[in-house]
């Protein structure tokens, strides 16, 4: 991870289902409309526009803005109250794999031990390569790495400044005759401060600086102060006529950029995965870099965690480098479109501009990913009826937009992802609207309390289709249906008083905790469902939609979940360690 400063919307949605968002919000900045700057007809710098940083529908319209320290001792904190550790400081040395003669454990991983100086080795079923853009995992695999723009250098520091600009605590881009700016407003008054050097910066430079961040606990290169003054001119220059004079350094340092992606982000032997910046680069500008780096190792993990678990087809992980190479390669298209515009100074408070930000709110905030159709993404064999004018209608590829519900058993408003944990575990969302009492309704419990249902047909446990289902939420510290792979959702727009739990037909009154009144029907037209027809989805672990159909059709949710869950799960997965370590002599293991 770089050090990266900013939580898009929708990776706040994903800490939140993990429980991780409250404790980064109390600690960052929120950061809610961003300020466009450039010379104005005589020259002199003006304000071009302020608008919103986020557009999309989400239950945080904002950039949260945390540091990196602040960030990963959250994760580490959450990491050890679960019984683990992260091993420091290790470093992967080499690693091989050899499927043939160990098909338990085909990789055998090399790692240096810098505490006791020590080479050891261990033997593991996967390796994750989430070790930046340098990555030695994926030069090991011998993939490469494809450079789709040219070369960008750009001096970043964290800084308290006096200052008399009006933007100085909203994100600002600012663009002058001079050069230009990015300013990102951190918690307690401070800022980041990117500024792109130009080759004149640079041929003063000694060129020690080593490309990527200097990580803030290290001590700072030696022409740091050299660094500094270039950064304090190039603001000087760029702001006037406001002043911009910095007081304290928290952080500086130079590094280099080039947008490009891996030609692959999984080796031949599909055991070893790429994630983040070890397998796409790109520029600063939109605060990409740790929030793609997040969503590739969410989308990776809860496959693994099902393949691991013996749940699962080993297929599964296919899916990984489809879908997120798909967003790679769009977010690469667009900031090395961005990124041509952005450098033409006339072009900063054009129409071009501003039509090319807009139109990407969506897909900066990730509110607005959708993955291509394939085996998780069945968009061609939607059966339901959605009104795709709708605010956010039930699409295939997309994520769940949230709503507020009223809980049919004690009448409590919940946001849905309070009730969504991010435990590994499939939705089924039954958007019933007004159709409890009628024949379509009672012939789908019907079918989801038969032996073909897809909440059981998969199950270890012979006992969870009895088992009423014990409420949980993003609370809760332990998971409380280990057995269960499928939760199932019932959302309705009846009066949740007039409807008794214990008089709907099974399977429906054992998920009494996850029955909902939909008041006004306003989640099913926000998602484009009919109160009339109902609809039928089937969530990821993740929260994007697999496949929408209607409410007699909840055979079609067994066949997709056919086509990569396995019938007769294996049990030797369900209870080995992640990894073993075989031997000591003098990256990620799972």
């Amino acid at each position: 991870m770089t050090s990266a400063v900013g939580l898009q919307p929708r990776t706040q949605e994903i800490l939140h289902t993990l429980n991780l968002h409250d404790t980064l919000n109390a600690r960052g900045n929120r950061m809610s409309e961003t300020a466009f700057w450039g010379p104005d007809a005589t020259g002199r710098l003006s304000r071009c526009t302020v608008g919103p940083e986020v557009t999309s529908p989400t239950p945080f319209p904002h950039v949260l803005v945390t540091d990196q320290g602040c960030t990963e001792g959250v994760f580490d904190d959450e990491i050890s109250a679960r019984g683990h550790r992260v091993q420091r400081p290790m470093e992967l040395v080499h690693y091989a794999c050899d499927s043939a003669s160990d098909q338990h454990w085909p990789v055998t991983a090399y790692v240096r031990n810098h505490s006791s100086g020590a080479i050891e080795v261990w033997h593991t079923k996967y390796l994750i390569g989430a070790d930046g853009a340098g990555s030695i995992v994926r030069h090991i695999a011998g993939l490469r790495r494809k450079a789709n723009g040219g070369e960008e250098v750009w001096a970043v520091a964290d800084v308290w400044a006096h200052t008399d600009f009006p933007d100085a605590r909203r994100r600002a881009a600012v663009w002058s005759s001079n050069g230009g700016c990015m300013l990102i407003p951190n918690k307690d008054n401070g800022m980041r401060v990117y500024v792109q050097l130009q080759r004149k910066h640079l041929n003063v430079l000694d060129g020690n600086i080593p490309g990527g961040f200097v990580h803030p606990s290290t001590a700072l290169p030696e022409n740091s102060t050299l660094l500094f003054e270039i950064l304090q001119a190039c603001l000087s220059e760029v702001m006037a006529p406001f002043t911009m004079d910095i007081t304290r350094v928290a952080w500086i340092s130079r590094y280099r950029v080039t947008q490009g992606i891996a030609d692959r982000f999984v080796d031949p032997f599909q055991r070893t995965y790429l994630v983040g910046d070890a397998c796409h680069t790109q520029s600063p500008k939109a605060g990409q870099s740790m929030n793609l780096g997040m969503m590739d190792s969410f989308n990776l993990t809860w496959k693994l965690a099902l393949v691991l678990k013996g749940m699962a087809k080993p297929s599964l992980l296919e899916s990984y480098e489809v879908e997120r190479r798909h967003i790679a390669n769009q977010f690469i298209e667009f900031d090395i479109k961005f990124a041509h515009i952005y450098l033409q100074k006339e072009a900063l408070g054009s129409p071009e501009f501003f039509s090319v930000w807009k139109q990407s709110h969506g897909f900066i905030s990730g509110c607005a990913h959708r993955y291509p159709e394939g085996l998780l993404t069945r968009a061609s064999a939607v059966r339901a009826r959605i009104n795709q004018s709708a605010a956010e209608p039930l699409t295939p590829g997309k994520r769940l937009h949230t709503m507020t519900l009223t809980r049919h058993m004690d009448g409590t408003a919940v946001g849905l992802l309070e009730d969504m944990p991010s435990n590994g575990r499939f939705h089924l969302f039954v958007f019933a609207g007004k159709l409890m009492t009628f024949a379509i309704f009672k012939a789908m419990a019907n079918f989801l309390s038969s032996s073909d249902s897809p909440l059981t047909y998969f199950s270890k446990s012979t006992d969870s289709s009895s088992d009423s289902f014990q409420s949980e939420n993003i609370r809760q510290g332990h998971v409380s249906n280990p057995f269960r792979y499928l939760d199932l959702f019932l959302i309705h727009t009846s009066n949740h008083l007039e409807i008794e739990l214990c008089k709907l037909p099974k399977p429906f009154p054992q998920w009494g905790s996850r029955v909902y009144e939909d008041v006004g029907g306003l989640g099913h037209a926000a998602h484009g469902v009919s109160e009339k027809y109902g609809a039928l989805a089937l969530v990821r672990p993740d929260g994007y939609i697999t496949a929408v159909t209607s409410l007699d059709n909840a055979r079609g949710i067994l066949d997709c979940l056919k086509d990569f869950m396995l019938e007769t799960p294996s049990d030797y997965e369900m209870f080995d360690p992640g990894f073993h370590e075989s031997s000591s002599m003098g990256g990620s293991m799972v």
